[in-house]
């Protein structure tokens, strides 16, 4: 098996293991950061179940939005879908279609691991769907 990158083991430890919807969080906090200069939110729409709230915490890994800062929200919908905001501009996020195909068909903790060693090795394109809105009003979070 391929020896794992540090900044994934960091995760795992994070996380507790290795999967694709945490490394997907992960690559969308990156994103995230890379867009925003100043400070942002994110409003995740993963609800609270695993396997896909194994997002938020990716996300909060690598975007600096965290549910204790306040800049972090999570609502009902079951989706692997984050949208991050500054005040002005959103970018939303999702896995593409092949990319959720191949996570729809992972069966076991080892199998996520495999799958999320290949998934971090594709472009932010291939693994993302990613979309720019304008102002972000909906899902506001208050800030601190």
């Amino acid at each position: 098996m391929v020896e794992m990158p540090e900044e994934l083991k960091r995760l795992a430890d994070f996380h507790g293991h290795l999967g694709p919807y945490v490394l997907l969080g992960y690559r969308m906090g990156l994103v995230a950061r890379k867009h925003f200069s100043g400070k942002f939110y994110a409003t995740v729409f993963t609800g609270t179940e695993p396997p896909v709230s194994c997002l938020i915490d990716g996300v909060q890994f690598s975007s600096n939005c965290t549910w204790g800062k306040g800049n972090l929200a999570v609502k009902m919908g079951g989706v692997p879908v984050a949208r991050f905001y500054d005040g002005i501009r959103s970018l939303e996020m999702s896995p593409t279609e092949t990319v959720q195909m191949k996570i729809d068909m992972v069966a076991s903790y080892e199998a996520g691991k495999k799958l999320s060693l290949e998934l971090f090795e594709l472009s932010d394109h291939d693994l993302l769907q990613i979309r720019e809105d304008g102002k972000e009003e909906t899902d506001r979070i208050v800030k601190l």
